[in-house]
């Protein structure tokens, strides 16, 4: 997962270009010369003074009226994932000036938002003046022949906002402490072309956030690093390049009020590198300096390596766009500072959780241009991996091929992965409809690829190798000529390229069939039921040769979590063509139109959906029920465990009750039948709600209640899709037209349960009443569930 916003931005660098000279000891300053002679120096970009006696830093304000970047960033994190503040984070990047009035030097951020970029100057003015600025921060010089103002005020600051992530996270209510907040003076640093300065925050709270104890020795009390990062602005000569729907890029915008009255005053410019060629023209040329990319020091061999090799994959593309060795991926070089913004940065991060990792970047807000690339990978993320293929290959019977595949597989998905977040810091959104077109690009998240063969379950091809036929179509868009852009329109119109970015698939609401996230295969159904297959092979011959050499028998229940649930993702993209659309971003031809998808296909996804709610999919044979041993000894149940209702041993209804919810809020999601409803309003072939709404109950509510262990499975899933039902029916965004398709078809379920009821034993009639009770109350009072508590599905992302 990136960042969506790529001009949200942080700096990592090297090389730096000054000296922390040593203090001497004298009395406190009184002029800026003194202060100058006592202090600690860093001199670039910005001329910064540390005085270690007064624990003040100063700056020398010889750059006023001179716009640049300001940015805050988290050299150092919270490691917690469910908070977000992870090593790297880059926080917001603004547009700034000093500017001297009196006495005093404000810090001043530009309204870059609302702009006239005509020549008139008495436009660009008042523009200016029908906006507000924000003076960030006020400072009194000090006496002296130099124009030196302290700023210590200025970075003892949470410009980073680490206080509202913990009230949006729901850590309570802290507060920045400015009295256990410093400077520190070994990371005041000051390169060619940026300055940054460290400071450790800490942050007070009366009651500890619950994922801030978990991290924190003292969870009242949190010390974090955050890094301002002053940079300069690029030089001229940067061609802004204008943003096109089908370009696959990210974007930046702004509100130009100096267009003609009969042109959108919304203007857009995709996000890129300044990548230059030494003959200019569309032929092939090596450039005048290429994008380099380095990895952080810290990274592990074998996934050194792996990074290294993924990072690499955008070479192809480059090539292919005419730029000769105009991309590179080296290691961080010894003695480099990766602070210099100079130097794009791909660093390995560690959390307490598994977490995403980020494709970042430092933009120029004018123009667009990304200056520093700057990617964050989060290490824990190969281990799900590892997980996964570890509880595929359980049943070989070959232990050494085994561990070599499961490895092989993790190392596939890191290539994958650092080629990822690479893209989007070279300015490349999502195309999560790429899997439907044979992994087409690297930016979609894809799923391990298993398969069946000889009654086997297969991991050899578990990611696509190398960058895809989209990511060199992006790339030529974007970096290559501006006159090669409507040929490659019409390329990608002729070839039928899919593009589907976030906004339109990540949501349970995202309705185009073939944007999904972490789904595979061009028919999203047909993959449902043949991954079903290889879940099934996994699940009946899983065993305790998934544990790693020396784990306790109790931890194999967490290895067996992403196989119970190894279809999660496929059915979200199954679910999608339930009054599911198709369109395309593409702006050429007659044929930009949206549409439903076709009748057949949406009861087809309802059929196979339906199916996995079935006892025989949700079922856990006894064996290997009976291998998930309880935890042992100081090992306990973590986030990544399955929860139940029967204590300590695993809970196999429980497990049933997790994969049925997903599968029925999948098929019930409100903007989904929403959809299904209007559909079927205009085209009578199409599904319909009462149709799904039946098709759905007959097959749990109504079925004959099955003997022996199913029995328990066949109820606990009537409840799931009753609890459901109800959710749908009171749900904000349910639609007045599916509310009451709902409410009738409860009453009807009401007279059915009831009349089942007189009809069979007793101790199913118990049921049938326990059910239509449940119904009859939730109608009433919207707060009551059949199930009090629902069992919580443990993650899946990021894989």
């Amino acid at each position: 997962m990136t960042l969506r916003h790529l001009s949200a931005a942080l700096m990592l660098a090297m090389s730096p270009t000054l000296t922390l000279l040593s203090a001497p000891s004298v009395q406190a300053a009184t002029s800026s010369d003194t202060i100058i002679k006592q202090s600690q120096a860093a001199k670039g970009f910005l001329n910064l003074y540390f005085d270690q006696k007064q624990g003040q830093l100063y700056l020398q304000a010889d750059k006023l009226n001179q716009p640049f970047l300001m940015l805050t960033s988290l050299p150092h994190g919270v490691g917690s994932n469910d908070i977000g503040l992870d090593r790297g984070q880059l926080g917001r990047t603004r547009m700034v000036q000093f500017e001297q009035h009196g006495p005093y030097i404000i810090l001043k951020q530009l309204n870059t938002y609302f702009r006239a970029t005509s020549d008139n100057v008495a436009e660009q003015q008042s523009v200016k003046q029908a906006f507000a600025e924000s003076i960030l921060w006020r400072g009194k010089l000090v006496e002296g022949k130099k124009a030196l103002v302290a700023i210590t005020d200025l970075v003892i600051n949470d410009l980073h906002g680490v206080t509202d992530v913990l009230a949006a996270t729901n850590q309570g209510s802290y507060s920045l402490d400015s009295q256990r907040s410093v400077i520190l003076p070994e990371q005041v640093k000051s390169f060619e072309k940026n300055a940054d300065v460290d400071v450790n925050l800490t942050f007070k709270a009366q009651v500890p956030g619950q994922q801030v104890a978990e991290v924190t020795p003292d969870g009242k009390l949190m010390s974090v690093t955050m890094r301002y990062s002053f940079i300069q602005l690029p030089d001229e000569g940067y061609q802004v390049r204008d943003y096109h729907p089908m370009s696959g890029y990210l974007s930046d915008e702004y509100v130009d009020f100096s267009t003609d009255i009969d042109k959108p005053m919304v203007k857009r410019h995709l996000l890129r590198h300044r990548l230059e060629k030494l003959t200019p023209g569309d032929a092939p040329s090596e450039v005048v300096k290429p994008i380099i990319y380095y990895l952080d020091p810290g990274v592990p061999e074998p996934v050194r390596t792996a990074l290294l090799e993924g990072g690499r994959w955008w070479e192809q593309a480059f090539e292919a766009a005419g730029f000769i060795n105009g991309f590179k991926v080296e290691m961080l070089p010894e003695g480099a500072d990766p602070q210099d913004v100079r130097y794009n940065m791909i660093q390995w991060v560690h959390r307490a959780t598994r977490g995403w990792s980020y494709g970042s970047a430092i933009t120029d807000p004018r123009t667009g241009e990304i200056i520093k690339g700057h990617v964050t990978l989060g290490s824990k993320r190969v281990r799900q991996d590892h997980l996964i293929a570890r509880g595929l290959t359980a049943s070989w019977p070959e232990r050494e091929a085994a561990e070599q595949a499961s490895m092989a597989l993790s190392l596939a998905r890191i290539r994958q992965l650092s080629a990822h977040e690479i893209g989007h810091t070279l300015g490349l959104d999502h195309n999560f409809a790429a899997s439907s077109q044979d992994n087409a690009s690297v930016m979609d998240y894809p799923h391990p690829y298993a398969y069946l063969a000889n009654d086997h379950i297969n991991i050899d091809k578990p990611y696509s190798e190398g960058i895809g036929i989209w990511d060199k179509y992006t790339i030529s868009f974007g970096y290559g000529s501006a006159s090669q852009q409507q040929a490659l329109l019409n390329q990608a119109l002729i070839e039928g390229y899919r593009y589907i970015g976030e906004s339109d698939s990540r949501g349970q609401g995202a309705s185009h069939v073939y944007a999904s996230l972490w789904d595979n295969g061009s028919d999203a159904v047909l993959e449902l039921a043949r991954l079903e297959t290889v879940r099934r092979h996994a699940i009946d011959n899983f065993n305790g040769d998934a544990l790693l050499q020396g784990e306790p028998k109790g931890e194999l229940a967490d290895v067996f979590v992403p196989i119970y649930l190894l279809t999660r993702y496929q059915i979200e993209a199954a679910a999608k063509w339930i009054g599911g659309t198709e369109y395309s971003y593409q702006q050429l031809g007659s044929g930009v139109r949206w549409h439903f998808a076709a009748p057949s296909k949406q009861q087809e996804a309802l059929t196979v959906l339906i199916n996995s709610l079935s006892a025989d999919s949700l079922l856990v044979p006894d064996d290997v029920l009976q291998s998930l041993v309880p935890k042992a000894g100081n090992y306990y149940k973590t986030r990544e465990s399955f929860n139940g209702n029967i204590g300590v041993v695993t809970d196999p209804l429980g497990m049933a009750e997790v994969l049925s919810r997903h599968i029925v809020q999948q098929i019930l999601a409100p903007q989904r039948l929403n959809r299904v409803f209007q559909a079927y309003m205009e085209d009578a072939e199409q599904l319909s709600v009462v149709s799904l709404l039946d098709k759905l109950i007959a097959a749990t509510l109504y079925q004959d209640l099955s003997r022996g262990k199913a029995l328990g499975i066949n109820m606990r899933v009537n409840a799931v899709v009753v609890d459901e039902l109800l959710a749908t029916y009171h749900h904000q965004d349910t639609s007045g037209e599916v509310k009451a398709q709902l409410l009738a078809k409860l009453d009807f379920t009401i007279k059915q349960l009831k009349r089942r009821s007189t009809r069979a034993t007793e101790y199913q009639a118990a049921h049938y009443d326990w059910l239509y009770q449940g119904i009859e109350k939730s109608l009433q009072d919207p707060e009551f569930k059949l199930i009090a508590q629902p069992l919580k599905m443990p993650p899946g992302s990021p894989i």
